[in-house]
């Protein structure tokens, strides 16, 4: 490192770090004190043995050191906030001269890289040494380095001309092998002990300094990766030391050289490099539907490089069967506007292929863009030299290093190849010969030669490596914080792990003097999501064998059924049904639904005491559809307020995987079940069990829910079940008619009502003015002055938006009913005293700030130890693949349900007027074999409403079949049926 300089920021921050040190021992009554050496290579921190308050240490040395800094009347440049500590610290000085008793004062040097020790309170590390020490007859090394019980070391200093020593004090009862701490990736000529044997080493004795029976395990150093245009030359300087501060330097270092050349042009040109990058990786990737024929030699030789990328870069993984293999084209619209696209795409009949006219934007080099995909070679080699000549490009020279460890097999910047193809060229290898030897007592001589030697030997010809591994103690605890998360461990990700309380509550205990400490504050390696991803699936493993899906909730289930009482049980049922058999209704929801899964698949987790509770006071119910803490499931909660201790009661939760009204029938009739099966009778409904005389104990008087008609539906098929069950009984608001009569959108007029939070808040998304939006919302009331007309002028104000709202609202049959108390058959102190809304949650700003900070750290850590946030380069060209990859999935998804949704409904008119034709004729077979007037009248009528029906089916069906026409733009991989009313 240079020697410091006082003129520049750098020096005026490092007099700031310096004074912030001195003042943090002065404030504090039992800490240490460090300061650094700028002058030393590699820098180091003295440390000062802490001396409890009031006593003082001698601050004389720091203070000498400061008086070098001004010279010769020379400015020492410093931002206000150095001057404002200098300030204080004279201040300090002044008013204290008190000089301790120098044998109270013990001073040791650390080589601990200086902002490597975040916890101040721990005690400084003394290191020893030794030189020339003999440890078998065979070898001596040249230096010796004792380590203290814990101590981690990753960048173990070796010799180009001999050998060098790390003993390291080991505890018997928490073994970590010291190797695996270590940041040079390790491998090759990798060898031990033969079994049988033993080996001898003059460092690992016992107490009474006999040799204990050792083993001796060899491995060489893997070297690094580079990228094919990096200074390979100034890459391959050998290291013997290396440090943290080393991999700072070095990506300081590049980053400044990167910014050098900062500039819009440069931004956009790297974009435009990137997006093509993008799609040359990633080609059309819409499914496989026109055959691509006529390759070229050279155009076949490209798709075999591109299939070869791909199966490297996603580790083993080749791309699904089906995958467009297309041309992508570069031309221009009739707009005169540039656009991307493949050969197959057709705006009319077959839009299912990629096609990105976005490039015209203003936001990419399109000159450039043109010269590559039209094969202008010239033109495209000039833009790229004029590139270079301003410091970016694929010609300039890259900086891209990887650990060899890393699962990185080409370098993720755009570079010409030795062709002169722009590729992403593949990694090149460092290799490396220095070795480790590690000497370790056997097993049954660790209590009494608790020590653990690593010899290593020969330099290092590559990069320092990035600090990405996690030693195995912090591993080990990681893990054990995982399992203390117990039922959060099943849907923990690695934000919620980074954000969970107990881990917050871990850090802040172990860097108490850190603010807003992060796992990255542990270890710079944890920082890395799809690191701690990996530890998530590995406590998964451990704890859940069986998954966190269908597979693993059985297995709970089993578990349960086996050690637990019936009256502890929790998970109450696991239901499965063919979806493909099951009745289909027009209101059923399908969009959640697995494409693969024929299965509709039901779990009812519901304590008994929970169904209790719901038969004694479950009469204002909420339900809604929240979470999803099973893979593939939603979860359906079904909840009420316990008005007497004003607390929310869950009464239970069930998790399905379609959203339809079969499912949510079978749903409701299961839970009344379990309510029957626990407490002995089932649940009491108002309009059904209840009389006139205004007693409604132990009844549910009214049900709350958002207006998804799937689960509406399913709760007045459940209503109508229940009813039907009954002896024949006079219904409460219509006495003309019995409850076995009513429809399943009557038994809901009884009893359902909207949610109104969630009708404003969908309200509020309607792209209408605000006075239509007060109309919408003014129809949640008691009574309404003009309903029709407010209805009527929501669609000539709202205008097409208003018209779908009113038509969605009217054909949904409970959702009016369920705003407005006059069109509902609930009685009105019910209404009034019953819940308006299911609850709602919101977060908080310290979550908010929580995560910004750990944002930060994040960023921070990246810039000074280059471990990402992720496994991925963090590379452009990987956002610009995976929004590409997205928007094309979208595309498909999008065109192929338009298709599938017309499909469906062309197959329940069909039906429907299929089922009218059949109760005609059936009506005209019997009249014709009718023969007495009164009854023939009587049928000629109900022949008349069947003939009614029939014909509205058929104009139902006629229109459906019309829409054909507008799915001209359709995705063109979807079958479109087409049934006439003739077939």
């Amino acid at each position: 490192m240079s020697s410091f300089d006082p003129n520049t920021t750098l020096g005026a921050l490092q007099i700031g770090v310096l004074i912030s040190y001195v003042l943090f021992g002065i404030m504090t009554s039992q800490t240490y004190i460090y300061y650094r050496h700028f002058t030393d290579d590699p820098p180091r921190l003295k440390v000062l043995y802490p001396i409890p308050w009031p006593n003082l240490v001698d601050v004389g040395p720091q203070l000498s050191r400061l008086s070098q800094f001004s010279v010769d009347n020379l400015a020492v440049l410093a931002p206000p906030s150095v001057q404002k500590n200098l300030l204080e610290a004279l201040e300090y000085l002044d008013n204290q001269r008190i000089v301790p008793d120098a044998q109270r004062i013990v001073a040791i040097e650390s080589t601990v890289n200086f902002l490597d020790l975040p916890d101040c309170t721990h005690p400084p590390i003394e290191i020893k040494q030794s030189h020339h020490v003999a440890i078998n007859r065979q070898t001596t090394v040249e230096t010796l380095y004792e380590y203290p019980r814990g101590y981690v070391l990753e960048y173990p200093e070796t010799s180009s001309t001999g050998c060098v020593g790390h003993l390291f004090h080991m505890d018997p009862n928490d073994w970590q092998d010291p190797i695996l701490n270590i940041a040079y990736s390790r491998g090759g000529n990798l060898g031990q002990t033969l079994s049988g044997k033993v080996v001898k080493c003059r460092l690992l004795v016992d107490k009474e300094g006999n040799q204990v029976d050792c083993f001796e395990r060899h491995s060489t150093c893997e070297g690094s990766k580079i990228c094919p245009n990096s200074d390979a030359d100034g890459l391959s300087i050998p290291h013997t030391k290396a440090s943290r501060t080393d991999v700072r330097d070095r990506l300081r270092k590049d980053r400044e050289e990167r910014l050098q050349f900062t500039s819009p042009s440069r931004d956009i040109f790297l974009k435009t490099l990137s997006y093509i990058a993008a799609i040359q990786k990633l080609g059309c990737s819409r499914p496989l539907f026109e055959a691509t024929g006529n390759f070229s030699a050279t155009e076949e030789e490209m798709k075999d490089a591109r299939d070869l990328y791909l199966f490297q870069t996603q580790r083993g993984y080749r791309m699904k069967e089906g995958i467009c293999e297309g041309r992508v084209v570069f031309d221009y619209g009739d707009n005169g506007r540039p656009y991307i696209s493949c050969e197959h795409y057709n705006p009319k009949t077959n839009k299912d292929h990629l096609h990105d006219g976005s490039i015209g934007d203003g936001s990419y080099h399109v000159e450039y863009m043109e010269a590559i995909f039209c094969g202008d070679e010239q033109e495209a080699l000039q833009i790229e030299e004029a590139a270079f000549n301003l410091g970016y490009g694929p010609l300039t020279t890259c900086t891209t290093i990887a650990n060899f460890s890393q699962q990185k097999a080409y370098c993720p910047f755009p570079h010409r190849d030795n062709n002169n193809n722009l590729v992403q060229p593949l990694m090149e290898h460092l290799e490396c010969s220095s070795k480790f030897r590690v000497f370790q007592p056997k097993q049954e001589f660790r209590a009494a030669c608790p020590f653990v030697l690593i010899v290593t030997h020969g330099a290092h010809p590559h990069p320092v490596p990035l600090p990405t591994k996690t030693p195995p103690k912090i591993r080990t605890q990681v893990l054990e914080l995982l399992g203390k998360l117990a039922e959060d461990l099943p849907d923990i990700t690695p934000r919620r792990f980074i954000r969970h309380p107990i881990v917050q509550s871990f850090l802040v205990t172990k860097f108490p003097t850190i603010i807003s400490p992060t796992l990255a504050d542990w270890h710079v390696s944890l920082s890395n999501r799809s690191h701690l991803r990996a530890f998530i699936k590995h406590a998964l493993e451990s704890t859940c064998p069986f998954g966190t899906g269908w597979a693993g909730v059985i297995n709970l289930k089993a578990r349960q059924d086996k050690n637990l009482p019936k009256d502890k049980h929790y998970i109450r049922r696991m239901i499965t049904i063919d979806a493909r058999t099951a009745p289909r209704h027009e209101e059923d929801d399908e969009s959640t639904a697995d494409p693969k899964d024929n299965m509709i698949r039901i779990i009812i987790c519901m304590a008994p005491e929970a169904s209790c509770r719901l038969r004694s006071m479950g009469r204002y119910l909420q339900s809604d559809i929240a979470f999803t803490r099973i893979a593939s499931f939603l979860e359906f909660e079904l909840a009420c307020m316990d008005r007497d201790a004003n607390t929310s009661l869950i009464f239970c939760r069930v998790y399905v995987n379609r959203q339809s009204a079969v499912a949510h029938q079978r749903v409701f009739d299961e839970i009344e079940a379990i309510v029957k099966e626990d407490t002995g009778e089932g649940l009491k409904w108002r309009h059904i069990h209840g009389a006139l005389d205004g007693v409604y104990n132990g009844m549910v008087l009214s049900w709350t829910a958002d207006q998804h008609r799937g689960q509406a539906k399913g709760l007045g098929l459940h209503l109508q079940k229940v009813a039907s069950q009954l002896p024949l009984k006079q219904d409460l608001h219509e006495p003309a008619r019995n409850i076995q009569d009513l429809t399943p959108y009557e038994h809901l007029r009884r009893l359902f009502r909207i949610c109104v939070v969630h009708d404003f808040r969908n309200i509020k998304k309607c792209a209408v003015s605000d006075e239509v939006r007060w109309l919408m919302r003014s129809l949640v009331c008691i009574e309404h002055d003009d309903w029709d007309g407010t209805l009527a002028a929501i669609r000539e104000k709202g205008g097409k938006v208003g018209n779908d709202w009113v038509n969605d609202k009217q054909s949904s049959k409970f959702f009016f009913p369920g705003i407005c108390w006059e069109r509902s058959f609930i009685p009105l102190d019910i209404w009034s005293a019953g819940d308006a809304n299911s609850k709602i949650s919101s977060s908080g700003l310290q979550k908010a700030q929580r995560f910004d900070a750990l944002k930060i750290k994040t960023l921070i850590t990246y810039e000074e130890y280059g471990i990402t946030p992720s496994y991925k380069t963090g590379h452009i060209s990987e956002n610009m693949y995976n929004n590409l990859k997205r928007k094309a999935n979208s595309q498909h998804r999008v065109l192929r349900k338009k298709i599938e949704r017309y499909n469906d409904k062309l197959l329940k008119s069909l039906d429907t007027l299929d089922k009218a034709e059949k109760a005609v004729a059936t009506k005209e077979t019997q009249l014709s074999e009718e023969t007495r007037p009164e009854k023939r009248q009587k049928m000629e009528g109900e022949l008349e409403k069947k003939r009614r029906a029939e014909e509205r089916a058929r104009r139902a069906f006629e229109k459906q079949h019309a829409e054909r026409s507008t799915l001209k733009r359709g995705s063109g991989k979807v079958l479109m049926m087409d049934c006439s009313i003739n077939e």
